[in-house]
């Protein structure tokens, strides 16, 4: 009999129990068929994403009615294509976009197809290192760049934190600058009590990931926009760099979310949520802690129910390792917390497991690691653009101080790129990454980093 090793791999991994995306948890919210004998292409039977006349069009217009859009487009090239397309919509080459340094890489990538140019926005970062985008640091970048067109923001990001936006949203708005809102992790917002999405304050653009947080299939999301105009001009970046092929089967599952949330799905959201709850406020009895509860002192965030954060005194990398040897895993580690995401579809009894593990593998205690103290943006000496395009060479993180770089780098998690293609890089930046191991790290290849050739 034939290998067939992803296969193996999958079945393997369905055996686990998740504490990560996607959100529908391993259960569909519908029964289902031959996924085979479902998946089919544009014919007089079907419709076209990108000329809906029928079944496609019925469902975004559904889906845009519950998220409170005046238009609605479904992806299936992730919340990746919607990024591009907010960015690409309506800015053209050599245009300001204001974006946060925790911007995901897509947004950098929108940046480089699109000529765009860019205005960093720098981190804050609590006592204990969570790094965050302040809200006053917002409206201080909007005001010291009047040539921007367009202000991206993430919310929430990786911890589950959401920057209040109303006074952005406003200032945005009298400066004429366009709103764009990375809400990749917030696709059940238009059904959670408690937290309105990026739309109801008046964001121009928000793109969220079904797949993450509602029962969709990996890949899936929505674009919303909030007019028509809006949209026809996003649809026109969405044409131009998705595939002409788009998978029926993460369409229905967009609409499969949406309906199993108007259905039965939004009860079972505030079950689920509650049960995050309970399971938060013990965590300090079992020896471990809620580090969103000092975050919000100190940011000012929200933070999203389905988030849960674990402060942990083995160490994050350290109880992941210890979860996963019981076949629970986790949505991603630091130094100190373990981050788990639970979605709609998930059921409460997968995180009351969690509770129970903890209590098994607590009391391997350890100070708290210390921390990476965020360097200062390196200094920019050409454009994005023109350095992700240049002439590339790899070099030894060690030896790169004072080159170009060509390919962002980082640490992960957070995500966030420590220097970014046309910055040089500095010593701050080769400590830092001196300090943590080729896992821990993110656009390198190994010790190497791409920089431009000289």
């Amino acid at each position: 009999m034939a290998d067939r090793p992803i296969h193996d791999m999958l079945q393997a991994a369905a055996l686990r129990t998740r504490g990560h995306m996607p959100g529908h948890g391993g259960l569909a919210p519908f029964p289902v068929g031959d996924l085979y004998e479902l998946d089919t292409t544009e014919t007089d039977a079907t419709d076209d994403l990108y000329s809906p006349v029928h079944a496609i069009l019925e469902a975004q217009e559904q889906y845009a009615a519950a998220a409170g859009a005046k238009a609605t487009v479904f992806l299936h090239n992730g919340s990746t294509q919607g990024i591009h397309a907010m960015l690409e919509a309506e800015l053209r080459d050599g245009d300001t976009v204001i974006l946060p340094r925790n911007a995901h890489l897509s947004a950098q990538a929108a940046c480089i197809i699109g000529g765009l140019r860019v205005s960093w926005i720098c981190l804050r970062q609590t006592q204990d290192g969570y790094s965050y985008i302040a809200e006053d640091d917002v409206l201080e970048a909007l005001k010291k760049t009047p040539e921007a067109k367009c202000l991206l923001l993430t919310r929430p990001d990786y911890y589950g934190g959401c920057i209040p936006l109303e006074r952005i949203a406003r200032e945005a708005r009298r400066r004429g600058v366009r709103l764009v809102v990375d809400e990749a992790h917030g696709a059940h917002f238009p059904w959670l009590n408690g937290i309105s999405s990026a739309g109801d304050f008046g964001a121009d653009y928000w793109v969220q990931s079904v797949h993450k947080t509602l029962p969709g299939l990996t890949g899936s999301a929505v674009l919303h926009a909030s007019s028509a105009a809006h949209m026809k001009s996003a649809m026109r970046v969405i044409r131009r760099e998705q595939t002409s092929s788009p998978s029926f089967l993460l369409l229905q599952s967009v609409d499969d979310s949406r309906a199993y949330m108007e259905e039965r799905g939004v009860r079972h959201l505030e079950q689920l949520a509650q049960t995050l709850q309970n399971v938060k406020r013990s965590l300090s009895e079992i020896g471990y802690g809620n580090p969103q509860e000092a975050w919000t002192k100190e940011t000012g965030y929200c933070f999203d129910p389905l988030h849960l954060v674990i402060r942990a005194p083995q160490g994050g990398k350290k109880l992941m390792k210890q979860l996963s040897e019981l076949s629970y895993d986790v949505e991603m580690a630091d130094r100190n917390q373990v981050v788990c995401l639970y979605g709609a579809g998930m059921q409460p009894e997968v995180v009351y497991r969690l509770e129970s593990l903890l209590k098994r593998v607590w009391g391997f205690g350890k100070d708290a690691a210390l921390f990476d103290t965020l360097p200062p943006i390196p200094e920019a000496v050409m454009p994005l653009r023109v350095a992700a395009l240049s002439d590339t060479e790899y070099i030894n993180y060690r030896q790169a101080q004072d080159r170009i770089c060509a390919q962002a780098a980082g640490l992960y998690p957070p995500g966030i790129p420590l220097v970014v293609p046309g910055e040089k890089i500095s010593r701050e930046v080769i400590e830092i990454l001196g300090n943590n191991t080729p896992n821990d790290r993110f656009g390198m290849e190994g010790d190497m980093m791409l920089c431009v050739r000289q």
